[in-house]
């Protein structure tokens, strides 16, 4: 099975690449970084969507270029055997008294999972929403966290189970 990931440099995008690459049923998992793909580039994004794939993994964040990614991925795919699986955040749910450009654009990439979800599609549509774990990006918070090497042994229990 031929499987990418978005956004492996570090954090749960990290721990997806380690968990997805030691599973024996997974023959080539291959991590794509802001390096050398950049999903806010729109050609990258094309040349990711081109990519063939049994598993694709929409982890990386960047504005809306992971919603813009998820439809150039379901539209290249859709009418072939493959999985996307979309990395969201709970942080899209509630009502916020501030301004929070993460939260709108996590609801911009749920909105998207749910309307591709009832497409008539061979591409199978998978959204996790996350609630905080423990990456660079909330270590200022003082709260609970999920631990990345967790979530990422249950991300790919979730993918087990959907086949």
């Amino acid at each position: 099975m031929k499987t990418y990931i978005t956004g492996t440099t570090r954090g749960l995008g990290e721990a997806l690449l380690e968990r997805f690459q030691r599973e024996m049923i997974f023959d080539d998992v291959i991590g794509l970084n802001r390096s050398d793909f950049d999903i806010s580039n729109e050609s990258s994004r094309q040349f990711m969507a081109s990519l063939p794939f049994d598993i694709f993994i929409n982890n990386a964040h960047d504005g809306f270029a992971q919603t813009e990614l998820l439809y150039d991925l379901f539209v290249k795919n859709r009418n072939r055997e493959c999985t996307l699986i979309n990395i969201g955040s709970v942080s899209a749910d509630g009502d916020r008294k501030e301004i929070n450009r993460y939260a709108i654009q996590k609801k911009a990439l749920d909105a998207a999972c749910t309307q591709l979800q009832l497409v008539e599609s061979k591409c199978k549509i998978i959204q996790v929403k996350l609630g905080r774990m423990e990456t660079e990006m909330v270590k200022h918070i003082s709260a609970p966290k999920m631990d990345v090497v967790d979530v990422a042994r249950d991300i790919f229990d979730v993918y087990e189970m959907s086949q």
